[in-house]
């Protein structure tokens, strides 16, 4: 059914929850498909360099920060899995990676704004939706 999985987390519960059904759906297939977890760390428009400061270590850093409780997650599991991380503007990298990793299914957590908020500012999820080659599982 799916070969490959695609979950991006970005530290927040939803992305916790993403994760969880995940893992409860690969433990329930009988041919447990790959998983891959992503970080987005988003593009940062900077007008000066900042002095003393290692900016891209740092955002290796947070990314490193955000993947280690999924990591711990999924060790506890057994489940084999493999993470990485990416630069960029969100919804466009997920998309992206999903087809660079040739995944079947992005399960990606929701922030449950409203709908007159994903009108007017739009979100990560909805974007995915609808730029995604493969079905996306949305996670509340």
């Amino acid at each position: 059914m799916y070969n490959r999985i695609l979950v991006p987390v970005d530290g927040s519960t939803h992305a916790e929850r993403a994760l969880e059904a995940a893992v409860t759906l690969i433990q329930s297939l009988k041919n447990a498909p790959a998983l891959a977890v992503l970080h987005v760390n988003p593009s940062i428009s900077i007008n000066e360099p900042p002095v003393g400061v290692d900016l891209e270590e740092r955002i290796r850093e947070e990314g490193e920060k955000i993947l280690a409780p999924a990591t711990e997650a999924l060790t506890r599991s057994g489940i084999a899995y493999e993470t990485f991380s990416k630069t960029g503007d969100p919804a466009s990298v997920i998309c992206q990676a999903a087809e660079e990793q040739h995944a079947d299914l992005i399960i990606m957590g929701s922030r449950g704004i409203g709908l007159m908020s994903e009108l007017l500012i739009g979100s990560v999820s909805h974007s995915v939706v609808q730029h995604a080659h493969c079905p996306v599982m949305i996670v509340r």
